[in-house]
């Protein structure tokens, strides 16, 4: 009986607790659409501040201008993953992504530079021919001016000019990368005379870069304009 007694005071407060529970539920006024509304949505816009995620593409062109920036500034032993990575403003993780050691960033570089080279030299090539000029001798004539203009599209150019000076001294560089330049400095296939008059110009146009490249010349606008034009003049070989 003391045990009934017991258990019946123990479940009143508990029956009375749920009562006022559902008296409470049943008070409650129902929730409003406006309240509804302030639930988060997955198609929302992200809050000001908040930083979208940058493609791929977009953060690989970034870091080959990073790599060409430095290569520019500094040289080939400068760029580093690290110093890279920085200037571009990424993580190291995220460089790594895209190009897994400082060679394959290289490759990617060179391959990026001889590509707009490459196009800037055909792009030259056409326009001459379409001015009349003799279509032999007109590679030659392109790759003058597309190595020694200052106002070249091939802006790229100075980092070519840096990866050829390494070249210079550097085995491993060269071996890997002397290759794909003799497409565009290899002789003519013409008579003898032709054809030295043309592999003149293209020696005398690497001579130029290279004097920029170390700015042992200071040479007068005048007169360079004049060796380029004799250069143009040797370069012009008649059909």
């Amino acid at each position: 009986m003391i045990a009934a007694m017991k258990d019946s005071s123990v479940k009143a407060p508990a029956r009375a607790t749920r009562r006022s529970a559902k008296a409470a539920d049943a008070a409650a006024p129902p929730a409003s659409p406006a309240s509804k509304s302030l639930s988060p949505r997955k198609d929302t816009a992200p809050a000001a501040g908040t930083r979208r995620k940058k493609a791929p593409a977009q953060v690989r062109a970034q870091l080959l201008q990073a790599a060409s920036d430095i290569a520019t500034d500094q040289g080939v032993p400068a760029v580093t993953l690290d110093a890279v990575a920085e200037r571009a403003g990424v993580t190291k993780g995220a460089l790594q992504y895209h190009f897994a050691n400082k060679q394959g960033l290289l490759d990617a570089l060179f391959e990026q530079t001889l590509t707009r080279f490459e196009q800037q030299m055909h792009t030259r090539i056409d326009e001459g021919v379409a001015q009349g000029a003799p279509k032999h001798g007109a590679a030659a004539r392109a790759y003058l001016h597309t190595t020694i203009d200052e106002t070249s599209p091939a802006a790229s150019t100075n980092v070519l000019r840096v990866l050829v000076a390494a070249m210079m001294t550097d085995p491993a560089i060269r071996e890997r990368y002397a290759a794909p330049m003799r497409k565009w400095t290899r002789p003519d296939p013409l008579p003898l005379e032709a054809a030295a008059r043309l592999m003149i110009c293209r020696l005398a146009a690497d001579g130029l870069w290279i004097s920029d490249l170390l700015g042992y010349q200071n040479m007068p606008p005048r007169l360079r304009a004049e060796v380029v034009r004799q250069l143009e003049q040797l370069a012009l070989v008649k059909d």
